[in-house]
Parts: structure tokens; sequence; C-alpha cells
């Protein structure tokens, strides 16, 4: 299972990744979390999101998964 984080530095609040995955991210400012997803939801906005801003990361083993 997979756990989104964002870089508050990096989100420039294009909000790709809450059109790929609304019940995970709300996009203001910056975006944030605000659910879970299955992981491909997950990847799909992580790779949807122009300036590289969501980390994912591996919650059993804490290891960074994306990017």
């Amino acid at each position: 299972m997979l756990v989104a984080h964002i870089d508050d530095a990096a989100c420039a609040a294009h909000g790709d990744c809450a059109v790929v995955a609304p019940d995970v991210f709300v996009v203001e400012d910056v975006a944030t979390v605000v659910g879970t997803a299955p992981d491909d939801v997950l990847i799909r906005a992580a790779e949807a999101c122009p300036s590289v801003a969501i980390v994912l990361v591996d919650a059993q083993t804490g290891e960074q998964a994306y990017p």
C-alpha cells in the first residue's frame, strides 16, 4: 500500500492530481492529501503532476516508491 505526501515547495497547484484522484487530493494554495486510494490511482495522480510534487511512500517499509 502506498501513501501520498505533497512536497509543498514543489507544488504549483496545477490541480491535475485532484482531477485524477478527487477523493485523495484537494488543491487550494497547494495540494493537500485528504484521503486514500488504490495504488494504481495514486501512481496515476503522481504521474499527472507536472511539478513532480507528489511523493509516494510504501506504507510497510517507509521507502519512497515514486518518484
